[in-house]
């Protein structure tokens, strides 16, 4: 059993537990990489739970029960997307729906209770149905509120420990420990799945609520966990909140670059069909839409996209995170193979119309 309350580094506890007959050697715990880590989860959860709300929405299907924590003294509060959505209301879920076509469906009502208990009306300051990501804005008066300390979700590390703190089943402010088992997944149906895997322990009604790291630093928004699965969870970085939230906070949605073709990773198959080394990355291009900024540049079905503005790609969702991040009339130039041969087009991007 760990001690995780111990100044005992993590690789320290996995030797000590590899190396239990060797009791010199637990003595003095050595650092990971010139540091120790100091995990006591106690004081970070008393600390954090002050910034941890519950968020219940009603529409006319039924009501969604979440998670959400506070960003800014003005009252904005960062939660998930399809707790506002009306799409598909289920009570605590933790499962989000498809992307919508046209402008999605929001529930009638927001209420938000914070951890004194103290309820307040919500309205819906923004969201970003790309994302699943939601910003609440609660008018709490006079009073004082906790604010959330936003880590830096790149420079994760998967191993690290990560804390699970939201509203499951309607449990209030329940505390999880695991770790984190992967970064960059996607495969969602979200053009922009980025995800963080964990094994911390995320149920329906943890949507919406904090994923923190060693230091109490809020570093993913827990999201959605897999149905029948144990230990397969997943949290947005909280770096795609705060590349979004000032648009949120000033005109409520999300303006993104569009170049208007469809991409899929390059594997085997894919090496083996056009013969790439394999040194070579990039993305196929398997349809360039009419009259966009794709079409117009010259993107045709089978090109493989191997750089933007020098930039290499790896894969679609990193090529969708770049397009997206453009600002409308920007010009890029796309480095491609085609049949054998180098090319570099330059692209006016376009803006995404889709709300």
């Amino acid at each position: 059993m760990v001690a995780i309350t111990s100044a005992l580094s993590l690789s320290a506890r996995a030797e000590a537990t590899n190396r239990a007959g060797s009791a010199a050697a637990h003595e003095q715990p050595q650092a990971t990489q010139g540091k120790t880590v100091l995990l006591d989860v106690p004081a970070i959860a008393e600390r954090v739970n002050e910034v941890v709300v519950n968020v219940r929405s009603i529409s006319e299907g039924g009501e969604n029960l979440g998670s959400g924590f506070i960003i800014d003294q003005r009252g904005f509060i960062a939660t998930n997307f399809h707790l506002i959505s009306n799409a598909e209301p289920r009570r605590g879920s933790s499962q989000r729906g498809p992307e919508s076509k046209g402008p999605p469906k929001l529930v009638n009502s927001v209420t938000v209770t914070l951890h004194d208990g103290r309820q307040f009306p919500a309205s819906i300051k923004g969201y970003d149905e790309a994302t699943d990501i939601a910003l609440l804005e609660i008018v709490p008066g006079s009073t004082q509120l906790p604010v959330a300390d936003l880590g830096d979700s790149d420079s994760l590390r998967v191993g690290e420990w990560v804390i699970a703190i939201g509203n499951p089943l309607g449990l209030d402010h329940t505390v999880t420990l695991g770790i984190v088992s992967a970064k960059g997944r996607s495969g969602f149906g979200g053009q922009f799945d980025d995800f963080l895997q964990t094994d911390a322990a995320i149920n329906p009604g943890n949507s919406g609520g904090p994923l923190l790291n060693t230091q109490g630093k809020i570093v993913g928004i827990n999201t959605l966990v897999l149905e029948r699965t144990q230990g397969l969870s997943f949290s947005i970085p909280i770096n795609t909140l705060k590349s979004i939230l000032p648009q949120l906070i000033e005109r409520g949605r999300v303006t993104r670059g569009f170049l208007g073709v469809d991409t899929r990773d390059v594997d085997a198959d894919i090496r083996g069909l056009l013969k790439l080394g394999s040194d070579i990355r990039g993305v196929l291009v398997i349809r360039a839409e009419r009259s966009t900024p794709a079409s117009r540049a010259g993107l045709r079905k089978d090109d493989l996209i191997t750089t933007v503005d020098g930039q290499p790609i790896t894969s679609s969702v990193q090529f969708n995170r770049i397009i997206a991040a453009k600002l409308p009339n920007a010009k890029v130039a796309i480095k491609i193979l085609r049949e054998g041969r180098e090319y570099t087009l330059n692209a006016e991007i376009g803006e995404e119309t889709r709300k």
